[in-house]
């Protein structure tokens, strides 16, 4: 039976030749909630956010978004589910308009919306210059535009506020009440748990690998 939760994890593990990155991971995440991921670096939360995207097999366990398996189902899942990592995942040999025209047009989403969403993120003095001639803070801001263009059902964050100001941060912020709103889920990754404050429902910390509970955490069930 398929679970019902946007997002369901259960049993996760990863393996690097002799290196676990995750261990027995289990969690779901309920309809318009966010679950904040903390945990210091090499705990396996770009791990986790990878295998939840279909960048990474699992070694066992199983997971799903919105119903399908991230493994046997991942180009469902990539239908629904977008996913902002270490890298904005734009294309620097092309115009910041050129990018999300690309974007729209990947995703089915009309080109029209285009010019609302430069501004939006305030890059309309730069909408016409190539990508590699941005700053970090702007590619940043270029792939929330192009998240806010897709409209996933499950968003992925992993630090997400990295390179941003304040009000880049405050774009993050809207994406994620955006989706939230609509019914969707969120996982963000971040040690920036400030920036993240009155975002997150529940929160889960990995170490080493593995899901810790502890006041205020959750490391398994529902949200």
């Amino acid at each position: 039976m398929q679970p019902l939760d946007p997002v369901t994890a259960e049993g996760l593990g990863r393996r690097f030749g002799a290196v676990v990155a995750l261990e027995d991971v289990s969690f779901r995440v309920r309809e318009g909630s966010c679950l904040l991921l903390t945990g210091p670096n090499g705990s396996g939360k770009t791990t986790l956010l990878r295998i939840l995207a279909t960048a990474l097999r699992p070694t066992r366990g199983r997971a799903w978004v919105c119903g399908h398996d991230v493994v046997s189902e991942g180009h469902r899942v990539r239908e629904v589910c977008a996913y902002l990592g270490a890298s904005s995942g734009v294309y620097g040999g092309l115009t910041g308009l050129e990018n999300l025209q690309l974007a729209a047009d990947l995703c089915g989403r009309p080109r029209e919306r285009v010019p609302e969403l430069v501004e939006r993120v305030g890059l309309q003095p730069a909408a016409h210059r190539l990508v590699s001639t941005y700053s970090l803070g702007m590619r940043r801001r270029l792939a929330l535009a192009r998240l806010f263009l897709q409209g996933p059902q499950v968003l992925l964050l992993d630090e997400p506020f990295v390179g941003l100001d304040s009000e880049g941060a405050r774009l993050v912020r809207e994406l994620v009440s955006s989706v939230k709103e609509q019914g969707g889920a969120v996982v963000l990754a971040t040690h920036d748990r400030d920036r993240a404050g009155g975002l997150y429902d529940a929160v889960a910390e990995l170490q080493a690998g593995q899901l810790v509970q502890g006041p205020g955490l959750v490391a398994a069930g529902r949200i």
